[in-house]
C-alpha cells in the first residue's frame, strides 16, 4: 500500500480527446481533478482525425482556447472530398463530399466540422489549468462508501489518489473496465488493418484531386490512404489476417514496397514514420458504470472507423457525465441524476455504432460493381475492362454515389434526443426524417440540443448556456416573476427568438448544462417545470435579476 495519499474530487484516466475534455469541464465546473495517463506524453501518430461540429461547440462551452484548435484543421479545400482510385495520382474513378464543411453550416452550427488528426489535436487541449500526468499509469482502485481510493505508479514510485469519482477514458482496452469485470457485447475484430505512418509531400501525386480519403480500387495494391496534411503526412491502410501472417512479416522494406506499388508513381518519395496494427470492431459495453467509476469514449463503446464517430461519441459521453458529477457535488442534485448517464448515452452509441457498422459494410458494394472476385488478377484485369466500359464505369460510379451517406452525418452529428427523467415531454410530435443519421432539422423539441442562431457576429444562442447550473430561455418582455435561485435566466431579442427557435412568445426553454433542452412550456409553468427535473435546484425561489437588455 502506498503511503503518499493526495484527494480530489474526480480522477480521469487516460489522457486522449476524451479524458482531456472531462478534464477541461472539471476545470470549468469547479471540480479537482487528475488526469493519468501511462504513455509518457500525447499521442504521437494519427489516429481519428474527423472532428465534428458538436465537438467543437463542447469545446467552446469548455473553455478550450479554440484559435489554435482551429489554425491546425485541415481547410475544407484540403480535405473536402473522398475519392475512389485506381492509385493515388492515379485515374480517379468516382468522389464524394467528405461532410459538409462549408460557410452554409454556420446557419446550424458555430464550429463546423473540420478534419484535425488526433497527435496534433491532443497537444493543443492540454493547458496549465489541467493537471495532466503523463508516466503515471493506474494501477487498482477500492471503491468506498463515500468514494475510491486509486493507486497509482508514478516515476517516483506508488501513491493513492482518494476521489469521489473516476472516469475511464483510458481507450478500447481498458484496464478499468477490465478490473470491474463489464463486458463488451458486440464483434470483437471485423477486420484487421497494418497502418504505414508516412511523412510525404503527396501534392504533385493528388494533383486536382485534393481530398481526406483516397480509396484504393486495383486488387492487386489494395488499401487506403488517409490525408493527414497533403504536404506532410499521411496513413496507409492495408487489410491483414494476423491468422495467416504475424504483424512482424510487415518489416519497413515490406512496408515501403507496399506504399510504392499504390502510387501511381513508384518513385515518389516519402518516410516511413510508424507501423502499426488496427483492429476494427463494433462493441458497447453492457453498462457504463459500477458504483463511482464511469466508462467513457473508447472504454465504454468501440466503432468501425466509417463515419469518424468514436472521438466525437467521447467528447459528449463526457459532456453529459461531467456536469451530473458537479451537480452532485454541489448538493443541487442526488446520487440518482448519474443514473441518468447510461440511460442517455448508451442509446447513443448503440445508433452510431450501427451507423459505423452499416457503412463499413456498404463498402462492399463497390468492388461488387466491379465484378471482383477473390482471385487478385483476374480482378485486376476485370479493372481495365469495367473502366473502359462506359456502361459498367457507370453502375460502379452509381455504386460509389451509395455511399453518400457515410460521408453526410450531420443528423447524427447534431440530432440526438435523449429521452428519460431529464426531459419532460411536451406533447408535440417530433418530426420523421427519412435518414435521421443524415438529416437534420432544428428543433427546441425537448431532449435535443439547442439549435443555434447568432445573436451577434460571434455569440451563438448556444452561448448563453450555463455549464453549471439549468438556463431559462424566454423571449424579451415575458420574463417570470420569480424563479429558483441558482437558475439562469436569459432574455432573447423577439427577432433571434422567432427566427431560430420559432415558438410561442408565452413560452419558456429550460435547457441543461449540456445545451439540450429539458423542457418547453409557458413562462408562468417554469417553476413547476424546475421543481420537476431539478427538485433540489428548485428549492429556492428569488426574484430573478433579468439582463437589463435582451441579448442580441
Amino acid at each position: 500500500m502506498s503511503e503518499h495519499v493526495e484527494r480530489v474530487d474526480v480522477v480521469i484516466v487516460g489522457a486522449g480527446p476524451t479524458g482531456l475534455t472531462a478534464a477541461h469541464l472539471c476545470a470549468r465546473l469547479g471540480l479537482s481533478a487528475i488526469v493519468l495517463e501511462r504513455r509518457s506524453g500525447p499521442q504521437r501518430s494519427p489516429a481519428a482525425h474527423v472532428v465534428n461540429a458538436r465537438t467543437f461547440e463542447i469545446w467552446r462551452q469548455a473553455g478550450v482556447d479554440m484559435g489554435p484548435v482551429f489554425d491546425q484543421c485541415l481547410p475544407p479545400q484540403e480535405a473536402g472530398e473522398v475519392h475512389w482510385v485506381t492509385k493515388l495520382g492515379g485515374e480517379v474513378v468516382g468522389s464524394l463530399p467528405f461532410e459538409r464543411q462549408g460557410d452554409e453550416m454556420l446557419a446550424v452550427t458555430p464550429t463546423p466540422m473540420r478534419n484535425l488528426s488526433q497527435h496534433r489535436l491532443e497537444p493543443l487541449l492540454l493547458s496549465p489549468d489541467l493537471d495532466v500526468r503523463y508516466d503515471h499509469a493506474w494501477s487498482s482502485m477500492t471503491e468506498r462508501p463515500d468514494g475510491v481510493s486509486v493507486e497509482v505508479d508514478g516515476p517516483q514510485g506508488p501513491y493513492r489518489v482518494d476521489t469521489g469519482y473516476v472516469i475511464a477514458a483510458d481507450g478500447a482496452a481498458s484496464a478499468v473496465r477490465r478490473s470491474l469485470g463489464i463486458e463488451l457485447t458486440g464483434p470483437r475484430t471485423i477486420q484487421s488493418f497494418v497502418m504505414v505512418h508516412l511523412g510525404a509531400d503527396f501534392r504533385s501525386l493528388v494533383g486536382d484531386a485534393p481530398g481526406v480519403l483516397y480509396f484504393l480500387v486495383d486488387p492487386l495494391v489494395g488499401g487506403t490512404f488517409v490525408c493527414h496534411g497533403v504536404d506532410r503526412e499521411w496513413v496507409f491502410m492495408h487489410g491483414w489476417d494476423p491468422e495467416a501472417e504475424p504483424i512482424e512479416a510487415f518489416t519497413e522494406e515490406r512496408c515501403r514496397a507496399l506504399v510504392s506499388a499504390a502510387l501511381a508513381d513508384p518513385a515518389a518519395e516519402f518516410e516511413v514514420l510508424g507501423i502499426s496494427t488496427w483492429h476494427m470492431s463494433a462493441q458497447i459495453a453492457d453498462t457504463y458504470r459500477s458504483g463511482r467509476t464511469f466508462l467513457v469514449g473508447d472504454a465504454a463503446h468501440r466503432f468501425p472507423p466509417t463515419g469518424g464517430l468514436g472521438l466525437n461519441t467521447g467528447v459528449a459521453d463526457a459532456h453529459n457525465l461531467v456536469w451530473k458529477i458537479a451537480a452532485v457535488e454541489v448538493g443541487a442534485a442526488d446520487l440518482s441524476i448519474l443514473d441518468t448517464y447510461e440511460l442517455e448515452r448508451q442509446p447513443v452509441a448503440r445508433f452510431n455504432c450501427d451507423q459505423s457498422l452499416a457503412n463499413a459494410f456498404k463498402l462492399i458494394e463497390v468492388p461488387i460493381a466491379f465484378g471482383f472476385t477473390d482471385d487478385a488478377d483476374e480482378s485486376a484485369r476485370m479493372l481495365g475492362e469495367v473502366l473502359a466500359d462506359p456502361v459498367r464505369r457507370a453502375e460502379v460510379q452509381t455504386a460509389i454515389a451509395g455511399q453518400a451517406i457515410h460521408f453526410d452525418l450531420l443528423g447524427l452529428q447534431l440530432g440526438h434526443v435523449y429521452e428519460g427523467s431529464l426531459v419532460v415531454a411536451d406533447g408535440a410530435e417530433a418530426v420523421v426524417l427519412d435518414e435521421p443519421a443524415r438529416d437534420y432539422l432544428p428543433s427546441t423539441r425537448p431532449g435535443g440540443r439547442l439549435p443555434h442562431g447568432w445573436l451577434d457576429a460571434t455569440t451563438s444562442t448556444l452561448d448563453l448556456v450555463d455549464p453549471a447550473v439549468p438556463t431559462v430561455l424566454v423571449r424579451a418582455g415575458t420574463e417570470p416573476a420569480a424563479l429558483p435561485d441558482s437558475v439562469m435566466v436569459r432574455t432573447i431579442d423577439a427577432g433571434v427568438w422567432d427566427d431560430t427557435f420559432g415558438i410561442a412568445p408565452d413560452l419558456c426553454l429550460i435547457v441543461r448544462p449540456d445545451q439540450h433542452v429539458a423542457a418547453r412550456c409557458p413562462v408562468v409553468d417554469a417553476v413547476d417545470a424546475l421543481k420537476l427535473l431539478f427538485p433540489a435546484t428548485a428549492s429556492a425561489v428569488h426574484q430573478p435579476t433579468m439582463d437589463s437588455e435582451a441579448l442580441r
